[in-house]
C-alpha cells in the first residue's frame, strides 16, 4: 500500500478561488476525518481527487509517482453523496456494476459465482443481506455499505468517502462508522468528510480542517478535543448550540391534517399553529418525508384531508437537495427567486430585473451564501450554500407554513446555528414550523413538541422538555 501526496494543489471556477495550495499526506493505515464548514473546499479536494473536476495547479503523487488523479488507480476508491449505486438492480448486480461478468469456460456467465464473492464482500462491511436484494428495499446505511463493500471486491484499500453519514441516525451513522474502523484495522486507509464531531473524536487517528480553502489544520485526533474543533470551525469562542429559546404566545391553528393517507403515510392527524414548531422524526422507509410532503401539499391525500386556514400559503425545503434542490447550471439568483417572480413585475407585467438583482444580492447576504456570487452556477456550491440558496427561495414565497425536510443535512456547525436562529426568528414573526428530520439535534435545538413517525403513524406528541435524545432513540 502506498502513500499519497498532494503539493500546492489549488481550483478555481471562474474567478472563485476554491482551494489555496493544499499540501497533504495520506499514510496507510489512517482514519483521517476531512472537516471544515460549508463551501471551505472539502468536497472539491475530494471531487478532485476522484478526477470528477481537473485541478487548476498542483501535483498528486502516488506511492511517489505523479499522477492526474487517483481515480484509476484500482487501490483507491471514492464514495460520493450519491453512492453511485443503482436502486432498481440487486446488491449483487451494484457490486458487479461495470465489470466483467464472471464466466466458466471463458463463455458461460457463472451466476453462482458471482453471488458467492457478492456474499463474502457483504461479509467484510458486516451486511447480513440476500445479493439478490433490490437496493431500493435497503436503509440508506446498508446503501453505504454496499457502496463501501464494492470497493473492498475490486481491490480498493484507500477509500475518500464524502459525507456518507450526513442523512443517517446516529444508529445507522454508527454502524457505518465501525464498518470503516473495521477496513482500517484491516490495514486500509480511509478519509473522510463530515461534519459530525463526535464521529471524528471517537474512531479517527487524524482530523485535517480546511477553512476558506486552505489548510488551517492537520493533527492527531487524541491532540483535540470538542471545544478546539468548534472553535476552528466557526472562528469564535462559542462552544455550543444554546438553545436561548423563550417562550413564544402562539396564534391560530393554521395547519391540519385528518386522517390524511399518502404515499407510506397514513392515517395522520397533526395540528400545527402560528409561531409553533413541531418536529417529527422516524427511520427511513417510515414514511417520516411523506407527511411532509402531504403537510405541504405536494402530495394530495387519497383518503382524509389537509386543511389550511384561510390566505396561508405553505413552502418546502425538501430532504436531497443534490435532487430536489434547485437547477445545478442556473445561477445563485435564478435558484432563488424562479418560483417567486410575480413579485418583482411591473403592472404591465415586465420584469424588474434591477429589483431582483438587488434582493437576491441581499438575500445572498442574509443567509452568507459562499460565494457570494449571484451569478455562480448552483451545482458548484457546496452541500451547506446549496442549502442556503433553498432557504433563500423559500424565504421569497414569504409562506405562513414552513415544511423543512432535514434542515441541517450535512451543513457545517456555524451554519447549523445560523439555520436554527432563522426557524427561531421565523415562528417570533408568527410563521408556523414543521421540522422533519432524523437529526435529533435539530428536534431539541428548535422544537416545540415532538412525535415519532412509525409504519407511517404519528405516535403521541411530547413537549421537548419531557424527553432527550436517549429517550427519543428509544422510541425509534
Amino acid at each position: 500500500m502506498h502513500d499519497i501526496a498532494i503539493k500546492d494543489l489549488r481550483k478555481s471556477f471562474g474567478r472563485n478561488e476554491v482551494l489555496h495550495g493544499i499540501d497533504l499526506t495520506f499514510p496507510a493505515g489512517q482514519f483521517v476525518g476531512l472537516m471544515g464548514p460549508n463551501g471551505a473546499g472539502k468536497s472539491t479536494l475530494i471531487k478532485i481527487l476522484g478526477s470528477v473536476y481537473p485541478r487548476t495547479s498542483g501535483e498528486i503523487t502516488y506511492g511517489g509517482r505523479a499522477v492526474s488523479s487517483l481515480a484509476d488507480i484500482p487501490q483507491v476508491g471514492f464514495i460520493h453523496q450519491d453512492l453511485g449505486l443503482v436502486d432498481e438492480l440487486s446488491i449483487v448486480d451494484n457490486l458487479r456494476l461495470g465489470e466483467e461478468p464472471m464466466r466458466r469456460f471463458g463463455f458461460l456467465l457463472d451466476r453462482s459465482r458471482e453471488q458467492e464473492a457478492a456474499r463474502l464482500a457483504l461479509t467484510r462491511v458486516a451486511l447480513d443481506r440476500d445479493p439478490h436484494t433490490l437496493v431500493a428495499g435497503l436503509s440508506p446505511a446498508e446503501k453505504a455499505l454496499v457502496a463501501i463493500a464494492r470497493l473492498l471486491d475490486r481491490g480498493a484499500n484507500v477509500l475518500f468517502i464524502d459525507e456518507a453519514t450526513s442523512a443517517l441516525p446516529p444508529a445507522e451513522a454508527k454502524r457505518l462508522i465501525d464498518a470503516l474502523a473495521h477496513t482500517v484495522s484491516e490495514g486500509a486507509t480511509v478519509v473522510m468528510v463530515t461534519h459530525k464531531l463526535s464521529e471524528i473524536l471517537d474512531v479517527a487517528q487524524r482530523v485535517v480542517v480546511i477553512l476558506d480553502g486552505k489548510l488551517a489544520a492537520d493533527s492527531l485526533a487524541s491532540e483535540l478535543d470538542r471545544d478546539a474543533l468548534v472553535k476552528m470551525l466557526i472562528v469564535h469562542e462559542s462552544h455550543t448550540l444554546e438553545d436561548n429559546r423563550e417562550p413564544r404566545a402562539l396564534g391560530a391553528e393554521i395547519l391540519r391534517l385528518e386522517g390524511a393517507v399518502g404515499g407510506l403515510a397514513g392515517p395522520v392527524d397533526l395540528t400545527l399553529r402560528a409561531g409553533e414548531i413541531v418536529g417529527l422524526t422516524g427511520l427511513p422507509g417510515s414514511g417520516l418525508h411523506d407527511v411532509a410532503y402531504l403537510a405541504h401539499g405536494s402530495m394530495r391525500p387519497h383518503a382524509g384531508r389537509v386543511w389550511l386556514a384561510d390566505g396561508v400559503r405553505t413552502a418546502l425545503v425538501p430532504p436531497h437537495r443534490e435532487t430536489q434542490g434547485g437547477f445545478l447550471d442556473m445561477s445563485v439568483q435564478m435558484n432563488m427567486t424562479m418560483s417567486s417572480l410575480s413579485q418583482w413585475r411591473h403592472p404591465l407585467r415586465i420584469l424588474r430585473s434591477n429589483v431582483e438583482r438587488r434582493d437576491a444580492v441581499e438575500m445572498i447576504e442574509k443567509l452568507s451564501v459562499h460565494p457570494a456570487d449571484a451569478d455562480a452556477a448552483f451545482g458548484t456550491l457546496s452541500g451547506g450554500n446549496k442549502q442556503k440558496v433553498v432557504f433563500g427561495r423559500v424565504l421569497f414565497r414569504k409562506p405562513q407554513v414552513y415544511v423543512l425536510c432535514e434542515p441541517t443535512r450535512g451543513v457545517d456547525i456555524g451554519t447549523r446555528r445560523e439555520i436554527y436562529r432563522l426557524i427561531h426568528q421565523l415562528c417570533d414573526d408568527g410563521a408556523g414550523m414543521l421540522v422533519v428530520t432524523s437529526d435529533s439535534e435539530d428536534l431539541f435545538a428548535v422544537c416545540d413538541r415532538i412525535a415519532v413517525v412509525e409504519e407511517g403513524s404519528l405516535g403521541g406528541f411530547v413537549p421537548v422538555d419531557e424527553t432527550d435524545a436517549h429517550q427519543l432513540e428509544a422510541f425509534i
